[in-house]
């Protein structure tokens, strides 16, 4: 829970706080209603250097990239300075499987796996169609809500790129480790469609395996060990219950060579699309 000395609302006027959420690195998360009583996100930045985030969040919402991504509802500056109001992604992030007693079985882990793959898909090929190139940036079991059976939002767009949009809001931004495809970490690249497929299913696998994905226990040495090695991508066949084509899928989309990688969201939905838990 987020500790607030400010005298002025986090919520702008005609919203109502439900719940401080918490501080992140970026922005600041409130939980509100408006007057129609619908259950919203408000977000502010942290501090002034995260204002160009703030805004590179309400320049995707507007792209309108609907139904994987929240609706924009107020956005603006207060008392308090600037804000974001968007909807609330339905269901639950994908930390909250990870952090779980057990992982999900092997029915529940594909219609996930499946779900979020299409959804992926959709979205890097509606920004081929219209001409955005949308890259999310900075997929991770946060950034990534499910509500079963099918529904998937991703969320938190400071990392995002699109057609003609302006410098990344965040210098050197290289993700989220573990998760960041090794080139992306290195910073050797921008993000790209392909690091985004790399982030998904490093996700998945975390939520197939649970932690840890690395061996490293600190964020220099994570640092290290994705940027020279990559993640610990074998761990996916303690999955025995998952097919073997299932496996093999999710452990050509984590491989540590980009050459030998499977980068293409649409593919990888495909691959889970044509198989069964068994």
């Amino acid at each position: 829970m987020a500790t607030d000395t400010s005298t002025t609302n986090f919520v702008p006027s005609a919203f109502r706080t439900i719940e401080r959420l918490g501080v992140g690195t970026v922005f600041e998360v409130a939980l509100c209603r408006d007057a129609l009583e619908r259950d919203l996100i408000c977000k502010r930045a942290v501090d002034e250097r995260f204002a160009p985030a703030l805004e590179r969040e309400r320049a995707v919402l507007a792209l309108g990239l609907r139904p994987e991504l929240p609706e924009l509802v107020a956005f603006g500056e207060d008392a308090r300075g600037g804000f974001l109001v968007e909807t609330r992604a339905p269901g639950g992030p994908l930390r909250d499987l990870i952090d779980s007693r057990a992982p999900p079985g092997a029915a529940q882990w594909l219609e996930l796996a499946r779900a979020a793959t299409r959804a992926l898909a959709a979205l890097h090929a509606r920004g081929d169609a219209e001409g955005l190139r949308f890259v999310h940036g900075d997929i991770s079991p946060d950034n990534l809500f499910f509500e079963p059976p099918s529904t998937i939002t991703f969320i938190d767009f400071s990392s995002a790129t699109w057609r003609d949009a302006p410098e990344p809001a965040l210098a050197g931004d290289r993700g989220t480790l573990p998760y960041a495809a090794p080139e992306l970490a290195r910073q050797e690249v921008r993000a790209t469609d392909a690091t985004d497929t790399y982030a998904l299913a490093a996700t998945l696998l975390a939520v197939a395996v649970g932690p840890p994905l690395v061996r490293a226990t600190t964020e220099a040495a994570r640092l290290f060990e994705v940027g020279s090695e990559g993640i610990l991508w074998k761990r996916i066949d303690e999955r025995t219950d998952l097919a073997a084509e299932l496996r093999s899928a999710l452990a050509e989309a984590l491989q540590y060579d980009r050459e030998h990688r499977l980068t293409s969201s649409s593919e990888l939905a495909a691959r889970f699309g044509a198989l069964s838990p068994r």
